[in-house]
């Protein structure tokens, strides 16, 4: 069960505080790293990972 201290809301929703910055999150935007939870950002930070593609632009598309 999550501590309720380390709860917010986030866009209308409960959710998790990054324990690293702060960040207000949804359950769904969090990332768990042992018993905390991280953002996005923070979790690249903590474990070195980097997203596994880069985005391209692709011409002709358009939703460019």
């Amino acid at each position: 069960m999550v501590d309720a201290s380390r709860l917010g809301t986030h866009q209308g929703q409960l959710g998790p505080i990054c324990d690293f910055c702060g960040a207000r999150l949804t359950f769904g935007q969090s990332i768990p790293i042992d018993s905390k939870y991280a953002c996005f950002e923070c979790y690249q930070k903590e474990t070195g990972a980097t997203p596994s593609s880069e985005p391209k632009s692709v011409d002709g598309l358009p939703i460019d």
